[in-house]
């Protein structure tokens, strides 16, 4: 091949321009190097742009380029370092196709990124012949720009929720914008001084922003009606039929260790068949679900009460959903069942949140769906000891998902 096909190849295949080749060496059929010099030598200071300047020290620099198929393909350049007479700094001149400091081009840098759409980076790394933390910190740094400035001005619903990220209840707190589907924001922790500076920004910048969907975590509550009290909360369903699930359970096991001491067996291996929406079982599991309610009327009632609650979220107006609301909480704490009663209480004391939802029919479920590609997101990784990655990484999965 001509000395201008290579020449070609180097602007039209790796972005290389305004240099000229001196030679070109294969080592095989692995590696290929280009051997350049500059057309216009870069004189001038690289900090106040001065070309008064002179010529301290030289060295020969080899850069990564997209590879060739299976060829590894090196650019040689040889590089200079300048002294400033105007402001004094000394510094190696900036070559306008490498990226900084790395031993690679800028074409490299995009290849790599592009590849990591559609694999891993331990999968990427080992693909390019590169470390992991080589490849991670590429995409770090094109994630830090890339995230640097996200805007608040158009939120007008939030879900926030935690996930755990290590065992011994390790989590992290995320926003997500239920509108566009995207992360927004995530802290380690999930106490008052975790959140605090989030809604701080958001009580600047998100003038539209009108509710936000949660569980019932007395943190939450506390944080947002002392930062944003003028954004309403709305109680997410999925966190409230668990507490109902809870209880229904609890009491079951409570029921079943008053039948073990009188000799006899209920509701042993049968949890599911309580938890489970009743339309959602077949025809055997009611007749042994209705058995098991008929010979205890405490897990009947608390059974019935819950299917009764989860009709609150399906009325037709806010009206009709409040009427349902009261007569359930006052049957529930005039009930002689503790557990029925305490969550009477519990449903009294978040009754306000719980309304709204006809206000604004927001809840967590995007985000509950949001928690499972973040599992799959830390499985890939083996788990992320760089939080920072991480949670840049979670501003990403809409991306990723897109």
């Amino acid at each position: 091949m001509s000395a201008s096909k290579f020449a070609k190849l180097l602007y039209n295949g790796f972005g290389i321009k305004n240099v000229i080749i001196k030679s070109v060496d294969f080592i095989g059929r692995e590696v290929l190097i280009f051997k350049v010099h500059l057309k216009q030598p870069l004189k001038k200071c690289s900090k106040c742009c001065s070309k008064n300047v002179h010529i301290k020290d030289s060295k020969k620099r080899r850069l990564r380029l997209i590879p060739l198929g299976r060829m590894e393909c090196f650019l040689d350049v040889r590089t200079h370092k300048f002294k400033c007479k105007d402001c004094g700094c000394s510094a190696w001149a900036n070559l306008p196709f490498a990226a900084g400091k790395l031993p690679m081009t800028l074409s490299f840098v995009e290849y790599t990124l592009s590849m990591i759409k559609i694999g891993t980076v331990q999968a990427i790394a080992k693909f390019l012949g590169l470390q992991w933390k080589t490849v991670k910190n590429i995409h770090k740094e094109y994630l830090q720009k890339k995230y640097e400035k996200i805007s608040y001005k158009n939120l007008v619903y939030l879900s926030m929720d935690e996930f755990s990220i290590k065992k011994g209840h390790k989590y992290m707190t995320v926003f997500l914008d239920l509108r566009s589907g995207r992360i927004i924001y995530a802290c380690e922790g999930r106490a008052l001084d975790c959140i605090e500076p989030f809604l701080q920004k958001l009580k600047k910048k998100a003038r539209k922003l009108q509710a936000i969907a949660m569980d019932l975590s007395p943190t939450y509550i506390s944080a947002i009606k002392k930062i944003l009290p003028y954004v309403v909360i709305v109680f997410d369903r999925f966190h409230v039929v668990k507490l109902l699930n809870t209880m229904i359970d609890d009491l079951r096991k409570a029921e079943r260790a008053k039948y073990v001491e009188q000799g006899l067996s209920i509701g042993k291996g049968d949890r599911f068949l309580f938890l489970h929406n009743f339309e959602n079982l077949d025809m055997p599991q009611r007749e042994k679900l209705q058995k098991l309610l008929d010979v205890n009327t405490v897990l009947a009632m608390a059974y019935a009460m819950k299917e009764q609650f989860r009709m609150f979220w399906n009325k037709s107006s806010k009206e009709e959903a409040s009427a349902l609301l009261l007569d359930w909480i006052f049957t529930a704490i005039l009930s002689d069942i503790p557990g029925l009663q305490k969550m009477g209480y519990t449903i009294l004391n978040h009754a306000e949140g719980l309304l709204a939802y006809y206000d604004h029919s927001i809840s967590n479920g995007k985000i509950e769906g949001t928690n499972n590609k973040i599992k799959v997101k830390k499985r890939q990784g083996y788990g992320y000891r760089d939080m920072e990655y991480f949670t840049l990484l979670l501003y990403d999965l809409h991306e990723k998902a897109a």
